[in-house]
């Protein structure tokens, strides 16, 4: 038997044992706390960053989406930016503008998801974003203070429809309007309008008939059955149409300088510039006009002044631009004829008739015998409206006809095609859509 003195020693000796073993736990808690601590703050650190890291790759993505709907609306790169970062800071983006790199078109992109290398091609935008972001519990562990992210996007601006006719004002009910006995048929061509008005595009009366693959508007369309078309329905509530010559710069330095009366008979050299500020231009005579040579009429009033084909006479002229600077009614209509092709080259080509940006040019093509215009009969002031009559002459295989004006009215019997391949034309593209590429 164990005496009571013993069961007593036992007694303390444990109780000695058990107050070591739990000191020793205490100074071993006491000591792996602050570790335990750190990594706990270095864990949810690093889980921070790779949040940040998501958060600024969705924010490249909305970035470059955002650019790519600034590319196809055809804006400047100054408004590609804008919008890019716009989004960006909204979809959580704090890097601010001197965080954001947009490339319109890319110039040192990596390939798109397809293996399509993307650099200098239009078509695409490539977006940047850098984000900093300092450190916390880190900082002990890091020769620096602040941690960087990058995330890059590709959007191409891709599909889209061809186009013959473009309206280019924002919001004119009937920006593009038939009406009467009007006749149009569009061979594998669109017609479009940026307007965001419901009645963007308008037909009146049931005495009209308009062929075309498709019509398409920012706003809402108002047609009745004399539209056929071979699209399911009409594209409401669809993107802007670029302008394919909004990057084409008027006319600034004249080889030769005269008055409006010597209109065409002096003047030599490739740009040829008649200036007054009344009177106007009419051709009484039959007129050719000289090859590879761009006519500039500047008006220098503040009236508006007309340029006019009289009577039963003809304008004939090939590989030429006829431009207008200031307020103008260009008048093709009675009985006159109006024959000409752009040039196929140079920094106008592809553009026949072309109106100030900056001023109300107003053009009515609507003779008798029509208006052979090869090329794009081009007012794109917001206010200036092109009536437009197709041409009683045949094309050749390759000649076209494009009109963009600020609002387009058809009269008479018009055709266009989309065979543009000989007039040096810039495409118009409508109903484009935007990806994500990479």
């Amino acid at each position: 038997m164990i005496s009571a003195k013993s069961f007593k020693k036992a007694l303390n000796s444990a109780a000695a044992y058990i107050d070591a073993v739990y000191g020793g736990a205490a100074i071993i808690m006491a000591l792996m706390t602050p570790v335990l601590i750190g990594g706990l703050a270095f864990g949810a650190e690093i889980g921070g960053w790779e949040l940040t890291k998501r958060q600024v790759q969705n924010a490249a993505d909305m970035a470059a989406y955002a650019a790519g709907t600034q590319v196809r609306s055809g804006e400047d790169n100054d408004t590609i930016t804008a919008a890019a970062l716009a989004v960006a800071q909204q979809s959580g983006y704090k890097g601010g503008d001197e965080g954001i790199v947009v490339e319109s078109p890319p110039s040192s992109a990596p390939a798109a998801a397809d293996g399509t290398d993307p650099n200098g091609n239009a078509a695409y935008v490539y977006v940047t974003l850098t984000q900093t972001a300092e450190r916390n519990f880190t900082k002990f562990f890091a020769s620096d203070s602040s941690v960087t992210f990058s995330s890059s996007a590709l959007a191409h601006i891709e599909n889209g429809r061809p186009a013959c006719v473009l309206a280019l004002h924002p919001s004119a009910s009937g920006a593009i309007s038939t009406g009467g006995s009007t006749n149009v048929t569009l061979s594998g061509c669109d017609i479009a309008s940026n307007s965001i008005s419901s009645s963007a595009i308008t037909a009146t009366g049931n005495g009209s008939n308009v062929e075309a693959d498709c019509i398409s508007a920012v706003g809402d369309v108002s047609i009745n059955n004399t539209y056929d078309l071979d699209c399911p329905a009409p594209i409401a509530n669809g993107p802007v149409t670029a302008d394919p010559y909004a990057g084409v710069a008027a006319p600034s330095v004249c080889t030769s300088t005269h008055t409006f009366n010597q209109f065409p008979n002096q003047g030599s050299g490739a740009t040829r510039c008649y200036t007054g500020n009344g009177g106007g231009v009419t051709v009484s005579s039959n007129v050719t006009l000289a090859s590879n040579t761009t006519y500039v009429f500047r008006n220098t009033g503040n009236n508006t002044l007309t340029w006019r084909i009289n009577g039963n006479r003809t304008v004939t002229g090939t590989n030429v631009t006829l431009y207008f600077e200031g307020k103008w009614n260009v008048e093709a209509n009675g009985n006159s004829f109006l024959n000409i092709t752009a040039p196929t080259s140079g920094p106008y080509s592809g553009i026949a008739l072309f109106g100030d940006r900056n001023s109300e040019v107003n053009m009515d093509l609507s003779g008798n015998n029509g208006a052979h215009v090869v090329g794009a009969i081009y007012s794109p002031n917001k206010n200036s409206d092109i009536t437009y009559t197709g041409s009683s002459l045949a094309y050749t295989a390759g000649q076209c006809t494009q009109v963009i004006g600020g609002t387009v009215t058809f009269s008479g019997s018009s055709d266009f095609s989309t065979d543009c391949s000989n007039s040096g034309t810039t495409e118009i593209k409508t109903a484009q859509s935007i990806r994500i590429v990479g």
